[in-house]
């Protein structure tokens, strides 16, 4: 899917984020499009999106190393290379204006450290009912990551999240509530 969709420098500068974090000792979670990606949904992505345990000083050890600041954000830094943008989001902080908090990396590495799908529907349902159709994405996402992986109706998905889930698995699956 990178190759054929031109975003082969995506997973360069998610790879070379990652290393700079590695070295600095800062542990992180992979979301966003690459994230679906790996959980098994070919969709096209333009960034890259990583939760850290402190966004602060990412965001200056990546700017220290091959990446620059964004003019206007201070979540946001693009590979000085490539020209893909990284958003660093907080682990343990509220996701937008949604119910649930992002979880908290606590590993090191420089290999991608993919959400579980649990938490990656948890993250994606969250955001989407924090800012609505603003993030029509997110909830595009759990409809097909659901489809996909054939994820059951009685899926560990956060009570707070839970008749959202419910909603699209129900009309997936034509059932009447």
């Amino acid at each position: 899917m990178r190759e054929s969709s031109g975003s082969t420098n995506i997973e360069k500068t998610l790879l070379k984020a990652l290393n700079v974090l590695k070295l600095v000792n800062i542990p992180h979670y992979v979301c966003g499009g690459f994230a679906v990606q790996e959980r098994g949904y070919p969709r096209f992505t333009v960034d890259v999106d990583i939760i850290v345990s402190d966004v602060a000083l990412a965001i200056e050890k990546l700017s220290m190393n091959g990446f620059k600041k964004n003019p206007g954000s201070s979540m946001t830094v693009t590979d000085r290379e490539t020209k893909v943008e990284v958003d660093v989001r907080p682990g343990g902080k509220k996701i937008d204006a949604g119910p649930l908090e992002l979880p908290m990396p606590a590993h090191v590495s420089d290999k991608p450290r993919i959400l579980t799908l649990e938490t990656f529907i948890n993250a994606k349902l969250s955001t989407y009912i924090g800012r609505g159709i603003e993030r029509s994405q997110d909830h595009a996402d759990v409809v097909k990551l659901v489809q996909v992986n054939n994820v059951p109706r009685d899926f560990g998905v956060d009570a707070k999240i839970r008749d959202e889930y419910h909603k699209i698995w129900d009309a997936l699956h034509h059932k009447k509530v």
